[in-house]
């Protein structure tokens, strides 16, 4: 992995003032919203029936989230197909609507059902390659890898697990030929990085950096541009990098939030939650460390906020830029009321 810089903050345990900062989100009138990015309507979700949703973003589901759901569906019968004694966990369905429904409100459904499926075969995989050596797990990531591109695999269990990802490519090619190449090389270097951690890291700043890239936010963030027609050029881009970095250490963080519940038991040889990071860091007990990680999530939801106003400002509220930032902040809140809910991280007893 490369190396990257690492963030320096200080927690204050001030309750955090959100005056000034806007609200990028459009407004909307009642539960449903026809927003600027789309020509969907999405419905309004309120997040205050979730007391343990912390996001101060505001959260939306899409209108045609049945038909996204039946993506999920296809990629767990594919994965099942091949691996019928695997036992699963629950993965992109929730009580609200489907995951990628809720990141994705006002996306295009025929694009937003082909994305579900894909990631929703990403964590499927995820699940399968978590018990394989780490040399072993860098092996298959190099053949799903190529599967995407269509490059031949010789024949054994692993290339029969890339299988599944061979007509991805060339199915998001035919929806958007110009926006694939960003979508598929998002889904190569999500595998390229994926395990090039070896070893546990000593701070929380450390940590958060190889996060943003670890939990996939590179991939969510690509396929967001994809699912509305955004395509940022490269001067947009760019422009747009610090408020890029800063919302994927706002996923990657929430994601340890809620997924800590279901990791907390598990035993594992990568260290890839910031729960345990920071009692080590800090001395902290585990409940303090998740109040002390929930402070931090608030932080860079801030932080990120901020951000998006100065991007805005910079571009003269381009609509590519306004259509980007809104996008965005309805998937970072999707993000953490979806996990706040979801069985995957919040299993019955």
């Amino acid at each position: 992995m490369s190396k990257t810089s690492t963030l320096r903050f200080r927690l204050s345990l001030k309750k955090p003032s959100f005056n000034g900062l806007p609200n990028f989100i459009p407004r909307h009138k009642a539960s449903s919203s026809q927003s600027s990015t789309s020509s969907t309507s999405s419905i309004k979700l309120e997040t205050s029936s979730e007391p343990q949703c912390i996001t101060t973003f505001q959260v939306y589901v899409h209108k045609d989230d049945p038909q996204i759901s039946e993506g999920a569906i296809d990629a767990r019968n594919n994965f099942q197909h091949l691996l019928p004694d695997v036992d699963y966990r629950p993965h992109s369905a929730g009580p609200y609507g489907n995951f990628f429904s809720i990141c994705w409100p006002d996306s295009k459904m025929e694009r937003v059902k082909l994305g579900t499926e894909i990631i929703e075969t990403l964590w499927l995989y995820d699940d399968v390659i978590e018990d394989v050596p780490h040399s072993g797990a860098l092996e298959a990531h190099a053949r799903v890898r190529d599967s995407l591109v269509g490059k031949p695999a010789k024949v054994n269990s692993k290339s029969h697990i890339a299988s599944l990802f061979k007509d991805f490519g060339e199915r998001i090619t035919r929806m958007d030929k110009e926006g694939a190449p960003r979508v598929i090389g998002s889904l190569k270097s999500y595998l390229d990085n994926y395990d090039s951690q070896k070893t546990p890291f000593d701070t929380i700043e450390e940590y958060t950096e190889f996060r943003r890239v670890n939990v996939g936010f590179g991939i969510m963030e690509s396929f967001m541009q994809w699912t509305l027609d955004i395509h940022l050029d490269g001067t947009e881009v760019e422009l747009s990098r610090d408020y890029y970095l800063s919302s994927g250490r706002v996923m990657g963080l929430t994601n340890d939030l809620y997924s800590w519940n279901v990791e907390r038991t598990e035993s594992a040889d990568r260290q890839w939650n910031a729960v345990p990071i920071i009692m080590k860091q800090h001395n902290m007990t585990e409940g303090d460390a998740t109040v002390f990680l929930r402070g931090l999530i608030v932080y860079h939801e801030q932080q990120t906020r901020r951000l998006g106003l100065e991007l805005l400002k910079r571009t003269g509220d381009s609509p590519n830029m306004v259509k980007y930032v809104n996008a965005m902040g309805l998937m970072l809140g999707g993000n953490c009321f979806w996990s706040s809910t979801c069985p995957r991280y919040n299993p019955g007893p």
